[in-house]
């Protein structure tokens, strides 16, 4: 009745062994048969780096991450949602080598969004400030790479900032949102009154600077 769209939040595939892409597209198309709206994926990303220092990690992160492109294909999903997989490290070496293989892989990557005309975005999890989602996505510069928002988490490890001011950096490339409060202790997930968060400021906010990404509620 309200036209709403849904995201799969997980995936079946990494935690079955012996399960194949073609499996979890089975079982999700039958899950979703009598479902016509959009669908969103969030893709696999427990464990998940794909800018680990170690190559074998690595390889699987990257495996996992084409591998949530398939299946989101595979149910006719346009926007796959994933995590950068930063873990807050302070060591500017690291971050450093953080990026150039988070850029390295994307640069490649992207092109299969492209492709299929689907849509990729990265989320905050663990980032204390929006420039360093905003300067990957400038670095991977393309139509299909987007950026999304997550309210619940720049709550509770981005202390130093408001949602607000990340709505403001991010501008009209925020093409998705998270929607979820807590009280900056645990990633709850809770409901819009059910924490700290003031979410009249924040649409206040999206409906201020004119920007309409699609919102998810994430509880």
């Amino acid at each position: 009745k309200l036209n709403c769209g849904i995201e799969i939040s997980r995936i079946p595939l990494y935690k079955t062994k012996g399960m194949s892409v073609e499996d979890t597209i089975g079982i999700l198309k039958d899950d979703l048969s009598d479902f016509k709206n959009r669908r969103t994926l969030h893709a696999m990303f427990s464990d998940v780096n794909i800018s680990s220092a170690d190559y074998e990690l690595r390889a699987i992160s990257q495996k996992r991450f084409i591998q949530s492109f398939e299946v989101a294909k595979g149910i006719n999903a346009d926007t796959v949602l994933f995590h950068t997989g930063y873990k807050g490290t302070k060591h500017y070496g690291s971050i450093k080598n953080f990026k150039k293989k988070f850029v390295d892989f994307w640069l490649d990557f992207v092109k299969e969004f492209e492709k299929s005309d689907m849509i990729a975005v990265i989320e905050n999890v663990f980032e204390t400030e929006p420039d360093f989602n905003l300067e990957l996505f400038e670095k991977i510069n393309s139509p299909n790479f987007k950026l999304a928002l997550d309210t619940g988490h720049v709550n509770l490890y981005a202390h130093k900032t408001k949602v607000s001011d990340w709505i403001k950096k991010f501008g009209s490339n925020l093409y998705h949102m998270h929607i979820h409060n807590n009280f900056r202790e645990n990633d709850d997930h809770s409901n819009l009154l059910n924490g700290t968060l003031d979410f009249k400021e924040i649409l206040y906010c999206l409906k201020q600077d004119n920007i309409n990404p699609s919102m998810v509620l994430e509880m």
